[in-house]
């Protein structure tokens, strides 16, 4: 028999600048939709688009 494995899955949020296009990665939180606005950019104080919304899965 083989046996069943639990795999925990984190949720990441991926956002870029308008201006600069900076591209970071943040924990996903409830509320957020592609591509949507998000915080304001700490580089450039340019808008923040989400753009990709990805889980990866840690065995």
């Amino acid at each position: 028999m083989s046996k069943s494995k639990n795999k925990i899955s984190t949720c990441y949020t991926s956002t870029e600048c308008n201006s600069c296009k900076i591209i970071k990665k943040r924990k996903f939180t409830d509320g957020d939709v592609v591509f949507s606005t998000a915080e304001n950019c700490s580089e450039c104080d340019g808008k923040m688009i989400i753009t990709k919304i990805f889980g990866v899965t840690m065995d």
